[in-house]
Protein backbone atom coordinates (compact mmCIF):
# COMPACT_ATOMS: atom_id res chain seq x y z
CA UNK A 1 0.00 0.00 0.00
CA UNK A 2 2.73 2.62 0.77
CA UNK A 3 5.34 2.41 -1.45
CA UNK A 4 9.15 3.95 -1.98
CA UNK A 5 8.10 5.82 -4.92
CA UNK A 6 5.33 7.45 -2.93
CA UNK A 7 7.98 7.90 0.43
CA UNK A 8 10.33 9.58 -1.45
CA UNK A 9 7.61 12.06 -3.07
CA UNK A 10 6.83 12.68 0.76
CA UNK A 11 10.33 13.39 1.72
CA UNK A 12 11.12 15.76 -1.43
CA UNK A 13 7.77 17.17 -1.17
CA UNK A 14 8.83 18.06 2.83
CA UNK A 15 11.91 19.19 2.17
CA UNK A 16 14.19 20.06 4.92
CA UNK A 17 11.99 22.45 6.99
CA UNK A 18 8.94 20.09 6.56
CA UNK A 19 10.67 16.99 7.46
CA UNK A 20 12.41 19.32 10.60
CA UNK A 21 9.15 20.29 11.74
CA UNK A 22 7.86 16.68 12.04
CA UNK A 23 10.69 15.13 13.36
CA UNK A 24 10.31 17.93 16.25
CA UNK A 25 6.89 16.70 16.50
CA UNK A 26 7.62 13.23 16.86
CA UNK A 27 10.48 13.24 19.60
CA UNK A 28 7.56 14.58 21.53
CA UNK A 29 5.00 12.50 20.39
CA UNK A 30 4.10 8.55 20.40
CA UNK A 31 1.96 9.29 16.74
CA UNK A 32 1.85 12.07 14.85
CA UNK A 33 -2.17 11.79 14.37
CA UNK A 34 -2.57 12.40 18.34
CA UNK A 35 0.05 14.89 18.18
CA UNK A 36 -0.80 18.67 19.60
CA UNK A 37 1.31 21.15 18.49
CA UNK A 38 1.18 24.88 20.15
CA UNK A 39 1.86 27.76 18.39
CA UNK A 40 2.08 31.00 20.06
CA UNK A 41 0.37 29.39 23.08
CA UNK A 42 -2.26 28.49 20.98
CA UNK A 43 -2.34 24.14 20.34
CA UNK A 44 -3.72 22.57 17.60
CA UNK A 45 -3.82 19.26 16.76
CA UNK A 46 -1.64 18.08 13.73
CA UNK A 47 -3.66 15.48 12.47
CA UNK A 48 -5.99 18.54 11.40
CA UNK A 49 -3.27 21.31 9.87
CA UNK A 50 -0.66 19.57 8.67
CA UNK A 51 -1.49 16.21 8.23
CA UNK A 52 -4.84 17.71 6.15
CA UNK A 53 -1.91 19.38 3.88
CA UNK A 54 0.11 16.07 4.00
CA UNK A 55 -3.26 14.11 2.62
CA UNK A 56 -3.81 16.52 0.36
CA UNK A 57 -0.38 15.81 -1.35
CA UNK A 58 -0.84 12.09 -1.05
CA UNK A 59 -3.96 13.05 -3.18
CA UNK A 60 -2.72 14.80 -5.49
CA UNK A 61 0.53 12.17 -6.27
CA UNK A 62 -1.86 10.22 -8.22
CA UNK A 63 0.23 6.90 -5.76
CA UNK A 64 -2.83 6.75 -3.35
CA UNK A 65 -5.74 7.28 -6.09
CA UNK A 66 -7.24 3.51 -4.82
CA UNK A 67 -7.15 4.71 -0.73
CA UNK A 68 -10.26 5.48 0.59
CA UNK A 69 -10.28 8.83 3.22
CA UNK A 70 -9.75 6.59 6.29
CA UNK A 71 -6.70 5.26 4.18
CA UNK A 72 -5.59 8.48 3.98
CA UNK A 73 -6.17 9.04 7.90
CA UNK A 74 -4.44 5.81 9.17
CA UNK A 75 -1.79 6.28 6.73
CA UNK A 76 -0.63 9.62 6.66
CA UNK A 77 1.64 9.40 9.47
CA UNK A 78 3.13 6.71 8.56
CA UNK A 79 4.24 7.46 5.55
CA UNK A 80 5.78 10.87 7.12
CA UNK A 81 7.62 8.10 9.18
CA UNK A 82 8.88 6.39 6.63
CA UNK A 83 10.24 9.58 4.64
CA UNK A 84 11.75 10.81 8.42
CA UNK A 85 13.77 7.39 8.31
CA UNK A 86 16.61 8.66 5.61
CA UNK A 87 16.74 9.71 2.06
CA UNK A 88 14.79 7.53 0.08
CA UNK A 89 16.28 6.21 -3.32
Amino acid sequence: MITNELVKKVHQWLGPEGRDFFKGIKENNEDLATAVWMENGIPHPVHFREGMQVRNFLRKTGLCDNWTDHDLDNNWGTVIEQALEGNPT
